[in-house]
């Protein structure tokens, strides 16, 4: 996808997939605001693309409303938003989540994704139309019994994408999820090589980025794109509900 002249929104960016989507959408001639709380971090990967960076707390729905509000002072100018922030917290154990562990990664994982995408329409729609990626996970389709908070977020982003893409579709707004495998990402603690060495396939941020670019050229949405370690991303097939004549609208 040609991106000049296009301003694209990257939540999460100061590192991971997050700074590679913000590097490859520059590349693509993007002007890239760059959000997060790491503002060391992120400030850096802004400077090395020529971009903007904005302090973003995603799961405060404040923090949008009013980056948001400093955006529609020039409307028309949001082409893309990548909601990509994130976290993992490693736990396996329902009866040992706190409080402040459940609501701190739906805070981030989800909240953050529907403040964003609450943020984001009218913006898009002063903008005549435009697109939404978040990124969502293997973990939206399967569970994860060692993180089992990160992968019920992950589950409901893409029931978000699936239920919101109809409507956002005739405001000219795509609305799709870039689901990959596991990333070598700081999620890892450090433990690519050991990781890898015991079997386990892990892609880079960068293979993330490019399916990016992908799923914005493929002219779909309301789609979950599943990302495996050099394969083109593919629609997930959701299947149809057992024992009637339903189908999932995607």
């Amino acid at each position: 996808m040609d991106l000049n002249g296009k301003t694209a929104l990257v939540t999460g960016a100061a590192s991971g997939i997050g700074a590679a989507c913000a590097r490859r959408y520059a590349e693509a001639g993007a002007q890239v605001i760059c959000t997060d709380v790491a503002d060391d971090a992120g400030q850096q990967v802004a400077d090395e693309i020529g971009g903007q960076y904005r302090p973003l707390d995603v799961a405060d729905s404040s923090a949008w409303s009013a980056l948001a509000a400093e955006m529609a002072k020039d409307p028309g100018h949001l082409d893309l938003v990548h909601l990509n922030a994130g976290i993992m917290m490693g736990l396996g154990s329902i009866a040992e989540m706190s409080d402040d562990d459940y609501l701190r990664i739906v805070g981030i994982n989800q909240h953050g994704v529907v403040f964003g995408l609450r943020a984001a329409v009218p913006l898009l729609e002063a903008a005549g139309g435009g697109h939404v990626l978040v990124t969502g996970s293997m973990a939206s389709f399967s569970p994860l019994p060692v993180d089992l908070g990160y992968s019920m977020s992950k589950h409901a982003i893409a029931a978000l994408v699936r239920s919101a893409a109809p409507n956002l579709a005739e405001q000219g707004i795509s609305l799709n999820a870039v689901c990959p495998a596991t990333v070598g990402t700081g999620f890892l603690g450090g433990n690519r090589d050991r990781l890898e060495a015991a079997g386990m396939v892990i892609m880079d941020s960068e293979e993330v980025a490019e399916a990016a670019m992908a799923i914005l050229d493929s002219g779909l949405t309301g789609e979950c794109f599943a990302l495996l370690k050099g394969r083109a991303p593919e629609p997930f097939p959701f299947a149809s509900i057992p024992g009637s004549d339903y189908r999932s609208r995607r």
